[in-house]
């Protein structure tokens, strides 16, 4: 009568063993296996071998051309992302051991996306519309209607509107429009004829 309660005490422990507690939690930076906390590899290493009741965890480094960028049990590294010159692409900063390649566009060109993994044509900005915003290697022109006194009459990624020419000694314009400017086309003897669009106008 006194080995069943023994025998029921034994068969607990074993359950215990076998069946990690649900509710361990384990430090930051640390993985749970195996009812043990084992510590994860750092940013540049990848994991080999789970920590056990005598040893650590075994990390190893990321090779050239690899890299791991937080704390972490992956059991491989990601390559480095390769910047291809056949999209209009380079390199704007090599990568580490613990950080990917980053890449950009070259003169003229922007990303299609965040990941920057292609390029294409600043956008231009025509006639009646000025650049509000250069473009940058990572976004794209934008470009907005000349307002009243301004014009634009180029295609352009970097022309911004420019303000109506004005009448010799006066801060008055024959006026243009959003295409053209209202400067002079000729003057004659202290006569002035202005262009706007189609007509003519003359002081």
């Amino acid at each position: 009568m006194v080995l069943l309660p023994l025998r029921c005490l034994l068969w607990g422990c074993v359950l215990t063993a076998v069946h990690p507690d649900p509710h361990t939690t384990c430090r930051e930076n640390q993985y749970l296996i195996n009812s043990r906390c084992c510590d994860k590899c750092q940013p540049g290493e990848k994991l080999v071998n789970d920590c056990t009741e005598f040893t650590s965890t075994e990390c190893l480094p990321c090779k050239k051309g690899e890299f791991l960028d937080t704390w972490n049990i992956e059991r491989h590294c990601h390559q480095h992302k390769y910047c291809d010159p056949n999209q209009g692409l380079q390199v704007q900063r090599e990568g580490t051991s613990e950080t990917d390649t980053t890449c950009t566009c070259d003169e003229g060109l922007h990303c299609t996306s965040d990941a920057c993994e292609s390029c294409i044509q600043h956008t231009l900005c025509p006639p009646g519309l000025g650049v509000k915003q250069v473009a940058t290697g990572v976004s794209d022109t934008i470009c907005h209607p000349c307002p009243a006194g301004f014009f634009s009459n180029v295609s352009s990624a970097s022309e911004k509107c420019h303000p109506w020419t004005r009448f010799p000694g006066s801060d008055k314009s024959p006026g243009g429009d959003p295409h053209h400017d209202g400067g002079p086309a000729c003057c004659l003897v202290g006569v002035c004829v202005y262009q706007k669009g189609d007509q003519e106008a003359r002081e």
